[in-house]
């Protein structure tokens, strides 16, 4: 049978020929079968053997700083993330939303920075005491973005703000997004 492997490095690997059965005293054969994978399939004579990937140089932490380095914040270039207009209008809308109880805060959070989190959190529980002392309910809101407006101070770095209309006014949510972990996060939202 012949041999099945990926497109990589070629390498040379010793494999046994097991094709002698119990009954013959043969010397097991050796050959040498030439393949072109780190991490692939060999069929000789009906038997299949996985070749293992070659080891590679792992990465030692030795004390807490590296782990921060290693684990912490991987700041990412603005041209290595996806283009920020719609996170800039859905979060806007979202946080209209979430300060409004139309909307739990948890949607949010995987866009939102620890302490932008617990700040729009604090003051959805603020706006929702003070429509309860009111006797009100949270109630849907109709919401459009009318315009928004971006700056960048430095690479990485989204400055903006999102004119959101909501029925006849029109508020003003400044939000800044970096670029955390290869993907867009909002480290300070204000609405205005």
């Amino acid at each position: 049978m012949g041999e099945m492997s990926k497109k990589t490095p070629s390498s040379e690997m010793k494999v046994e020929d097991k094709s002698r059965t119990a009954e013959s005293k043969k010397p097991v054969k050796t050959k040498v079968v030439k393949i072109e994978a780190t991490d692939s399939i060999i069929r000789t004579t009906g038997t299949i053997k996985r070749v293992a990937k070659p080891p590679t140089k792992k990465r030692v932490i030795k004390n807490s700083l590296d782990a921060a380095e290693f684990f912490g914040r991987q700041y990412t270039s603005s041209k290595d993330l996806p283009n920020p207009e719609s996170s800039l209008m859905s979060l806007a809308t979202g946080v209209i939303e979430v300060i409004s109880g139309t909307r739990q805060i948890d949607q949010l959070a995987r866009i939102l920075s620890d302490g932008v989190y617990q700040a729009i959190s604090s003051k959805a529980i603020e706006a929702r005491n003070s429509r309860e002392s009111r006797g009100e309910k949270a109630r849907y809101q109709n919401i459009r973005v009318h315009a928004i407006r971006n700056q960048s101070p430095r690479d990485g770095v989204i400055e903006s703000v999102v004119l959101v209309d909501i029925h006849e006014r029109t508020r003003a949510v400044v939000i800044r997004l970096e670029g955390i972990n290869s993907r867009w996060r909002a480290t300070s939202v204000s609405v205005l």
